[in-house]
């Protein structure tokens, strides 16, 4: 069994491909797949969007909310994501959106209505000035109730950061996808709890099957890849995230 805990989907040509993300998920044996889009500037209708795909395939989909702090309307975007049934994840990637996480102040308002709700938060680390893992550590302090996911676990720019930063804050995850280095991978396994790794592809910028058979590369326990691919993901999502 796999849960993907990090995707994106496509939209071009103004439409959102999922027939394309459905047959990748068959292909390679994905049961579930957290979603969510960058290529839609329209954040408002992004997240309804989202929302409305899960809809469709709720045993298939989770949605997640791409959420951009300089917005003027972000605390409308965090407000109708709170109260759409299908989203149990709000996405921050201050490279995409191009702010300083550690200097973009509202994101402690943001965070204030989010600790009030289960929605499990994944930001981007990992390439440059704008994602390294200390900026988002301080919201972690600052809000121990939410749980926070490192994605790409750093990249290659923070890897070793990422999991000490993971290691010394309980409510910090970090994800696989996009991580190629082995060291930085058998750094994870080594120094981490196992539960603090889940699993991601970043779907369709990376192949999922490149994803799955990294795996193979390491020294782990199928009760370890077990926890990694799907049992981490289902314990942090409680099967319900409200």
């Amino acid at each position: 069994m796999y849960i993907d805990i990090h995707s994106h989907i496509t939209f071009a040509q103004n439409r959102y491909h999922i027939d394309e993300l459905l047959e990748d998920m068959n292909e390679n044996q994905i049961d579930k797949r957290v979603i969510s889009s960058i290529n839609n500037e329209d954040l408002l209708l992004n997240n309804r969007s989202m929302n409305d795909l899960c809809a469709q395939y709720p045993d298939r989909l989770i949605g997640c909310s791409m959420i951009n702090p300089k917005c003027k309307n972000v605390m409308e975007q965090i407000k109708e994501a709170i109260e759409l049934p299908y989203i149990q994840f709000l996405e921050f990637d201050s490279f995409e959106h191009g702010y300083y996480p550690e200097l973009q102040e509202n994101l402690f308002e943001i965070f204030d209505l989010v600790k009030e709700t289960n929605l499990i938060v994944k930001v981007f680390v990992g390439i440059g000035a704008r994602t390294i893992p200390q900026q988002w550590e301080k919201y972690a302090q600052a809000f121990p109730t939410i749980k926070f996911i490192f994605l790409h676990m750093g990249c290659f720019d923070y890897g070793y950061t990422c999991i000490d930063v993971a290691q010394r804050n309980d409510n910090i995850y970090v994800e696989t996808s996009n991580q190629y280095e082995l060291q930085i991978l058998r750094k994870a396994l080594k120094e981490l709890k196992i539960d603090k790794i889940v699993f991601g592809t970043k779907y369709p910028e990376r192949l999922t099957s490149s994803s799955i058979y990294l795996f193979d590369m390491l020294t782990i326990t199928e009760e370890e890849k077990a926890k990694i691919f799907y049992k981490n993901s289902q314990n942090l999502m409680n099967e319900d995230c409200r």
